[in-house]
């Protein structure tokens, strides 16, 4: 047995250790194992993403679109499209990952729990579909508040109380309900425990996007107007409209260029990112969105405040894909308020599917994947410096494996609740074109900014 408690340089291996560390690296490799793999193997192999569905791009291995490898499987590929791997049968078959990379046995059942507790509190909204007049759509705000009203009230069951008192772990107790509790009844949100309206404030709009789950997409501004980094030869000119006489009036007595000097100009740019894609995303079904830019003031209190919206769509002109763009303010009365209002609604939605599928998934999940294979494929288990990684990795890959099974593969939950649809996945490859890694830490990322 390949000892791994001690810890060694490669040049300061023992000479009889020194076998077994190859012999581990050659087995870790299997460059001689094209699979289909089993769950005993323990083969760290790299991969391109060509098992999202036949009908959705190769990801990785081209320039077009490139993508962070991920740990081969070995299966077989599809009889329809024989550049493709073949898709298993979700929660039926189960992806190969190397053995040293599954879940341990906590692991997997709070992952199990926390996949039902979400299905449970899924249950609801998916029932009131089959009986709403408009289904896939919220009617009003009302609709949306009785998320978190009602339920089933539970009588008090013995039994249930003495199963809840046997189970150590926390989440298991959450999800055996207790008398008096309502069952298919998810919590809600406290931004709006005190106040069903807060979420509508600008303060609030503005602290979420500083303090909610996409705080890295915001920029210090630098320059005025915004610019664009599309190519003018396809794109044309796509600088910002937003001007000094939209914002003048709020930035407590200062200019634009006084404001930009002192820090105090921020922007959330969705704009490049969404407009090669705006005229596919606006051409599916029950879909109309805007590439959005939103500019935001540093307060003399400490805290931001929306100071003006850009909303942009694709305008087809002289060969180009240039921009029709309209600028909105912040309004508090009248129509304007409800417009203001539902142009802050648009910048919520580029920013939310931007967290999931940039933000979270590819730059926390994917571009750690390569990382693991080549630690495992290069670094033996006493290396200081694999050591040192290790715990960084756990439970990744086997993550990362789950959702190309049933998240970001064609059809997949990704598809269904986010705007991009069926190009999530390659929008996501085209802003991974810009990724570089120095500038991935702390501080350099908010040096960056």
């Amino acid at each position: 047995m390949y000892v791994r408690a001690q810890t060694y340089l490669p040049s300061k291996m023992p000479a009889a250790l020194k076998p077994y560390r190859d012999d581990e690296l050659r087995n870790l490799r299997g460059d001689d194992q094209q699979g289909p793999y089993e769950a005993h193997d323990r083969v760290y192999r790299y991969d391109v993403y060509h098992d999202l569905g036949d009908s959705r791009q190769i990801l990785g291995g081209s320039k077009e679109f490139p993508y962070p490898r991920r740990c081969r499987t070995g299966r077989k590929l599809s009889q329809t499209n024989p550049d493709r791997e073949s898709r298993l049968l979700p929660l039926v078959q189960s992806i190969y990952v190397p053995r040293d990379e599954l879940f341990g046995h906590l692991k997997k059942s709070d992952f199990l729990g926390y996949s039902l507790k979400a299905l449970v509190e899924g249950i609801i909204p998916a029932i009131r579909t089959y009986v709403d007049l408009s289904p896939g759509e919220f009617d009003s705000f009302a609709d949306i508040l009785k998320l978190y009203e009602g339920g089933i009230k539970l009588p008090d069951i013995p039994a249930l109380q003495e199963m809840r008192k046997r189970f150590p772990l926390q989440l298991v107790k959450d999800l055996i309900p207790m008398g008096g509790d309502y069952l298919l009844k998810p919590p809600k949100p406290q931004v709006i425990k005190q106040d069903e309206k807060a979420w509508m404030t600008d303060a609030e709009f503005a602290r979420e996007i500083l303090a909610g789950v996409n705080p890295m997409m915001i920029t210090r501004v630098t320059e005025f107007p915004p610019k664009s980094t599309l190519d003018p030869s396809q794109y044309g000119d796509h600088t910002s409209t937003i001007t000094e006489a939209h914002i003048g009036l709020s930035l407590e007595g200062l200019t634009v260029q006084q404001a930009v000097a002192s820090n105090r100009l921020y922007i959330l740019d969705h704009h490049d990112h969404m407009m090669p894609y705006l005229v596919r995303l606006n051409n599916l079904d029950d879909t109309f969105l805007y590439a959005t830019r939103t500019l935001l003031f540093l307060k003399g209190d400490g805290t931001l405040a929306p100071v003006a919206i850009e909303l942009s769509t694709p305008l087809l002109e002289g060969g180009l894909t240039t921009a029709k763009s309209t600028v909105y303010t912040p309004a508090s009365t009248g129509v304007e308020a409800w417009i203001w209002q539902l142009a802050k609604a648009y910048v919520c939605v580029n920013d939310y599917g931007y967290h999931q599928l940039v933000s979270h998934w590819l730059n926390t999940h994917a571009v750690m994947e390569p990382f693991i294979i080549a630690t495992n494929r290069q670094l033996s288990v006493t290396h200081p410096v694999h050591k040192l990684l290790h715990p960084h990795y756990r439970d990744t890959m086997n993550i990362n494996s789950r959702a190309r099974e049933l998240l970001v593969s064609a059809g997949g939950i990704i598809e269904l609740t986010v705007f991009q649809r069926k190009y999530a996945m390659e929008m996501s490859s085209v802003t991974y074109k810009d990724w570089n890694f120095n500038e991935q830490a702390l501080p350099d990322d908010l040096i960056k900014r």
